[in-house]
């Protein structure tokens, strides 16, 4: 496994900046779960390490979404503001597009976000607390749109709602 730069710019927030993801990549894709929290990809079972990522290029693509996206947000009273900003657009575009939001999918943008995160000076405590309560914020944003991915249930009320639940109250 090899680790791999990908540069991304844009006016963030009034400023020019080049954001520099550093992440592994193998077999052409980018492990992209650096700090989704393990029980959102196991379901709270212990005994797995799954890893979470995408294709090479998906990655760049919804990293370069987000950035374009928090473009647009135009000055926000933090950055961290502009960054949702960007992420909600995101999340918005899928909605728009497919009429739904598989929880897996939700978690790719959310580790792309949280990269972004990372390149933009955020700390590893800070990314770890922020992630999951954005996610629930989603979650209850658009509760009749967000699917479980093994079998497209209603996400909400499902057992990895539950999960969540209690990962962002931590």
């Amino acid at each position: 496994m090899e680790t791999r730069r990908f540069k991304f710019s844009g006016n963030i927030n009034g400023k020019r900046k080049e954001l520099i993801i550093k992440a592994p990549v193998e077999n052409g894709s980018v492990y992209t779960n650096k700090y989704c929290p393990q029980d959102l990809l196991t379901g709270g079972l212990t005994f797995m390490t799954p890893v979470h990522g995408e294709l090479i290029d998906e990655f760049i693509t919804d990293c370069q979404k987000q950035v374009v996206a928090m473009e647009g947000a135009g000055l926000q009273k933090t950055l961290l503001d502009v960054h949702i900003a960007g992420l909600t657009a995101v999340v918005m575009d899928h909605l728009a597009r497919c009429g739904r939001l598989i929880f897996g999918d939700l978690l790719i943008y959310m580790d792309c976000f949280s990269l972004l995160l990372e390149a933009d000076g955020f700390s590893k405590e800070e990314i770890c607390e922020i992630y999951p309560r954005v996610t629930r914020t989603i979650i209850e944003l658009y509760p009749d749109y967000i699917f479980n991915t093994a079998d497209l249930s209603p996400f909400k009320g499902s057992h990895f709602d539950f999960v969540l639940f209690n990962v962002s109250r931590k």
